[in-house]
């Protein structure tokens, strides 16, 4: 765009649709306040819109503030939430997703089928001097929880019938297609952002694919995150088949920031993995060392 170009409030809308993949008819409210919150008048010339999309495409990938009014509660005896790893989404849709959402109505983690406590005295490693296997005894007994099913809506699951298309057919395009328009109908299906971070990471070849991979999971653990309680400090054991796409999502949020050299993050991630599930039933306790010590990634045996 030349400087002396003029960018009209309809034009800036399907810019910003463009370069943030959200749908223009979304952004209606977004662009019309462009002149209050940036003090600008319409048209716009050419810099001022690159200025005013600039600060729009931060804002709609800045994350949602953490549930947690009791900041008191010790560090690394609860899980720690996406927005206090990272101050921004990969990907400027999952904002908008997650108001979608709460307008809609929350559905809160319930206590699991059996009612139980997770007893770190009773584990197999009660004698792991790691420092995730320390925290987890020291939080000592934790109830169980489940999350809410994460297969919204009647009949066959969409990420079974996705899983099926692909199976029969090998169009992994038309599986890619089905998880999209799933979560486009209702963005609270976390195994289908969970597979689609699982596709793009599996053919991650450069930082963009790895990017998209990111903002799927990134999606699908902050939509799982809107079901815990603030300062949650309970376990999500595998054997609740309705915890799983919430761990798979996180599993491959911390392998995705870890391939993208942000260990810190990924060892945050893989804390809140083995805390919530000390059973470990994925395998992080082989990986979290690594990325602790500053390990780059590289591809498992």
């Amino acid at each position: 765009m030349t400087a002396s170009a003029t960018v009209s409030e309809n034009g800036l809308r399907t810019m910003l649709a463009r370069r943030s993949g959200i749908e223009a008819d979304a952004l209606w409210s977004t662009v019309y306040d462009v002149p209050r919150v940036f003090g600008v008048s319409w048209p716009l010339t050419g810099r001022e819109a690159e200025e005013v999309l600039s600060g729009l495409l931060d804002t709609l990938r800045r994350v949602l503030p953490a549930p947690l009014p009791d900041r008191d509660t010790a560090h690394g005896l609860r899980y720690v939430y996406l927005s206090e790893i990272t101050d921004r989404y990969a990907g400027c849709g999952t904002r908008r997703i997650l108001e979608r959402i709460h307008y809609a109505g929350i559905t809160p983690a319930g206590p699991a089928f059996d009612g139980g406590e997770y007893d770190p005295r009773c584990d197999a490693d009660a004698d792991d001097t790691s420092s995730w296997a320390r925290a987890v005894r020291a939080a000592g007994p934790r109830p169980r929880y489940r999350m809410p099913d994460p297969y919204v809506g009647e009949g066959e699951p969409p990420v079974d019938r996705a899983l099926g298309l692909r199976e029969s057919t090998g169009d992994l395009a038309a599986y890619r297609t089905a998880l999209l328009a799933a979560v486009r109908e209702d963005p609270r299906q976390v195994d289908c952002w969970a597979h689609l971070g699982i596709d793009a990471l599996e053919r991650a070849d450069d930082e963009a694919v790895l990017a998209e991979a990111l903002g799927y999971y990134q999606t699908g653990v902050a939509v799982a995150e809107l079901a815990l309680p603030p300062a949650f400090t309970g376990v999500l054991a595998w054997g609740e088949l309705d915890n799983r796409p919430f761990l798979r999502a996180l599993h491959g949020l911390g392998l995705t920031w870890w391939r993208l050299g942000e260990n810190a993050k990924a060892a945050a991630v893989f804390g809140n993995s083995l805390f919530t599930n000390p059973d470990d039933n994925q395998g992080i306790r082989t990986l979290i060392g690594q990325v602790q010590a500053g390990a780059p990634w590289h591809p498992g045996p």
